[in-house]
């Protein structure tokens, strides 16, 4: 999906301007219902369709903090981090005292490559009061980022846990987090976690195979990446996994020579 068509499903808050295409009819659910499915979806990892639902939350109610926060994470779990910034921007003109929406902007910051503000955001919404365990995981994950900060990151992932002890969708994240920095060892034990709580879940799954694949167990990879395809049938980045995963191990190069002489 291109750039502008992402930009249709946002928010905007220009004084007459649009918040949806035109064509896009008026949700069958209230706002309620349409936060739930857009934390439903992101759960999936279906970004797309939780950006939409979050927007439509948002026609309802342009002062739904839980849908703004919603929008500018789904951007940054699928890498646009500058429109991220744009869009937390935006959420901090409406709550300004919001160490969530910090929060998510000082990660997108700190993953668009703008570490030090990143972390200026990230601290300043840890010093706020009632600080959540997404801040905490926000600013752990930034941390990841800087060269000898793991031990500090990890303590701040363990923050984020002691707040939300059975929230497997958190431990999910922190995860990501660790896959993205080839810290393989600590995602899986974190996947592996979620995973009694969300055996199912396509996202957990996807991640289980990337934390095997990073620490060179290819089968046991290949199994996940397979259950998140069948729990999920278009899942696309776990395809693309799968099929990397199988040319890779002690068989690998049989693989490719075969699909070569095909």
């Amino acid at each position: 999906m291109n750039k502008n068509s992402r930009f249709g499903k946002l928010d905007f808050d220009k004084k007459g301007a649009s918040t949806e295409p035109v064509a896009d009819p008026w949700p069958n659910l209230d706002e309620e219902q349409c936060i739930a499915a857009g934390d439903e979806a992101y759960s999936l990892g279906k970004y797309e369709v939780a950006l939409s639902a979050y927007s439509r939350a948002l026609r309802y109610n342009k002062d739904a903090s839980a849908a703004w926060i919603g929008q500018v994470r789904c951007l940054i779990s699928l890498g646009e981090y500058r429109e991220a910034v744009t869009w937390a921007n935006r959420a901090l003109d409406r709550f300004p005292a919001s160490a969530n929406v910090l929060a998510c902007k000082g990660l997108a910051l700190a993953l668009d490559g703008n570490i030090r503000q990143g972390m200026e955001y990230l601290d300043g919404a840890v010093e706020m009061r009632a600080t959540s365990a997404f801040v905490w995981a926000a600013r752990g994950e930034s941390l990841l980022l800087t060269p000898n900060s793991a031990e500090n990151a990890h303590r701040c992932f363990l923050k984020a846990i002691e707040i939300a002890p059975d929230d497997w969708s958190l431990m999910l994240r922190i995860a990501i987090a660790y896959n993205r920095a080839k810290l393989y060892g600590k995602a899986k034990e974190l996947l592996q976690t979620a995973a009694r709580h969300a055996e199912r879940n396509p996202l957990v799954l996807y991640h289980l195979g990337q934390s095997y694949e990073g620490l060179g167990q290819y089968a046991v990879a290949t199994g996940y990446y397979q259950r998140a395809i069948d729990s999920r049938g278009d899942f696309k980045e776990a395809k693309t996994a799968l099929r990397r995963a199988q040319l890779s191990g002690p068989l690998g190069w049989v693989k490719r020579i075969w699909r070569m002489e095909r």
